[in-house]
């Protein structure tokens, strides 16, 4: 008979002796991080919530080994950078690795030997490094990676138009946003019909920014009022390649799960 808590991937869904009996079966618990912002005129504002969410779900029912738990995911993350437009909430610095610290904590606690976060938005990366780093000193086995990120190699070779990687608004979440919500498709294509490519970095008009950024700089990705509200291009997406990139996405997240969890890992004294 099958053991009642493989019934489901998602943590939320399962009772308290169901997630003992995952714990005691060497689950894995997965936290998903997003933002609530704004995603210029295209996308809604929950777009890195739902599209890291959703991949991470998709991949953890192709992973065999370990049963991965996805755990409800907290909506909001690190966005000052766009508090200029109104749909965006942010956490302050302290609150999301508070949050962050906390979950891990309360699942090292209840006896889970290692977790994993999987972020979907960028402004999250530094606080979840350092929150990551802190954790695994004190002992308790924890890392993040993006979502996109295992599926890579396979994704830029279907990644429509100009920019090259995964902007803001571009053509990759926009694409992502058609095949996560077919419903939408006509409305989102409407709405980047024309909009023109944008490779500049938000943060500054000047020239001589670039080759800043070229030598190094980290700047915060300023998107202020009266910004078009996207970096890349948008206009390029459509649902045949957000659906190719979904599928890209989901297998390779499907097998960083089971390379993450057997991979032997330091971490500092309890």
């Amino acid at each position: 008979m099958t053991e009642t808590w493989r019934r489901t991937h998602d943590w939320g869904l399962l009772n308290r002796a169901e997630i003992r009996a995952a714990r005691d079966a060497g689950a894995l618990p997965v936290l998903t991080l997003g933002s609530v912002e704004q995603h210029a005129d295209h996308l809604p504002v929950d777009t890195d919530t739902s599209s890291c969410y959703r991949v991470a779900l998709a991949a953890a029912e192709r992973c065999a080994e370990p049963h991965v738990l996805v755990l409800p995911p907290p909506s909001y993350g690190v966005s000052p950078h766009h508090l200029d437009w109104p749909g965006t909430i942010s956490l302050s610095l302290a609150t999301f690795i508070a949050v962050v610290t906390d979950v891990c904590d309360s699942l090292h606690r209840t006896g889970f030997s290692r977790m994993l976060m999987i972020n979907g938005h960028g402004g999250n990366r530094a606080p979840l490094t350092s929150a990551c780093a802190q954790l695994a000193c004190r002992g308790i086995e924890v890392g993040w990676v993006q979502y996109f990120a295992p599926g890579s190699k396979d994704w830029m070779k279907q990644l429509p138009g100009g920019y090259g990687g995964v902007g803001h608004a571009c053509a990759f979440e926009t694409a992502f946003q058609m095949a996560l919500r077919p419903d939408e498709v006509q409305r989102i294509a409407g709405r980047i019909d024309g909009l023109p490519a944008r490779k500049t970095r938000p943060w500054s008009d000047d020239p001589a920014a670039g080759a800043l950024a070229d030598a190094g700089l980290n700047w915060a990705a300023l998107f202020v009022d009266g910004d078009v509200g996207y970096l890349g291009d948008p206009a390029a997406a459509t649902l045949a390649s957000g659906q190719a990139m979904l599928e890209s996405c989901v297998a390779g997240l499907a097998r960083f799960f089971r390379d993450y969890a057997a991979v032997k890992l330091r971490v500092g004294a309890p």
